[in-house]
């Protein structure tokens, strides 16, 4: 197991949006990862992933508003919304603490709102790693998404099919679930990524039927510093093959540091 010399929780409040980061930090800790779920998920979807930083730095596995251990918000919130309250989390938890901007991590709408923090809030990041981005072009419909998850669930592990329905259902909430759903179906993560001048690796797990192949490599081609890459597990790919997720986001701060793809 990894040495762990903290876990804390902390809860960024702005604009009526709540942001709650669950931290693991090992001793002396000289960098950070922010870890952002999908939608109807929340923080409990990177644990085995957490558990692959932590050794390397400070963790922040976060909630978003409406997800998770965050309360819900008196109104919806679009994913530059969300991206907004992110970079405001980060420089407050993060920046201010005395680490240098984070590498950020964007799981399936979470690549969504991540790709939108690097190109419109570029100081709270110094890179992003984009695992299993959703909703490329000809599948921007709700049934033709919910196929798509429909038929990765089939081959996803219980624990992650058990985690996933209660943070969709019970925790998020059929309501607030359609109406993100709504505006992940809309972004258009191709014309975010051009805008943006860190590095990005672009991740699909090689069995993923949300993300594919051909879509996650347009991605990375679009983004002027971007890679693709391919690891084991489908679309949750952070519980299949957490060490390989991890290994792609370790690779992502050398990249930020030479200022190269």
């Amino acid at each position: 197991m990894p040495r762990i010399s903290s876990r804390r929780t902390h809860r960024f409040e702005d604009d009526g949006l709540t942001v709650v980061g669950h931290v693991s930090a090992p001793p002396d800790a000289g960098r950070a990862f922010v870890l952002v779920h999908g939608v109807g998920c929340s923080s409990r979807t990177y644990a085995r992933l957490v558990d692959h930083l932590v050794a390397h730095g400070e963790v922040h596995a976060l909630d978003l508003p409406g997800y998770g251990a965050s309360p819900h918000p008196r109104r919806d919130v679009t994913v530059p919304e969300h991206a907004a309250v992110v970079a405001r989390y980060v420089r407050e938890h993060v920046l201010d603490a005395g680490l240098p901007a984070p590498v950020l991590v964007g799981h399936s709408m979470g690549t969504q709102v991540v790709g939108d923090l690097l190109a419109d809030h570029p100081d709270a990041a110094s890179a992003g790693v984009l695992l299993g981005p959703t909703a490329e072009p000809g599948a921007r419909t709700f049934p033709r998404q919910a196929v798509r998850l429909a038929i990765d669930v089939v081959g996803e592990s219980p624990r992650t099919i058990g985690t996933l329905l209660f943070d969709s259902l019970v925790r998020c909430g059929a309501p607030y679930y359609l109406r993100q759903l709504r505006h992940v179906v809309e972004h258009r993560l191709e014309d975010v990524l051009p805008r943006i001048a860190a590095p990005v690796v672009v991740v699909r797990g090689e069995g993923d039927p949300v993300a594919t192949e051909r879509w996650a490599e347009t991605l990375a081609a679009s983004a002027p510093l971007g890679r693709y890459r391919t690891v084991g597990g489908r679309h949750h790919a952070m519980d299949a093959d957490p060490a390989g997720v991890a290994e792609a986001v370790l690779d992502a701060w050398p990249a930020a540091d030479r200022g190269v793809g």
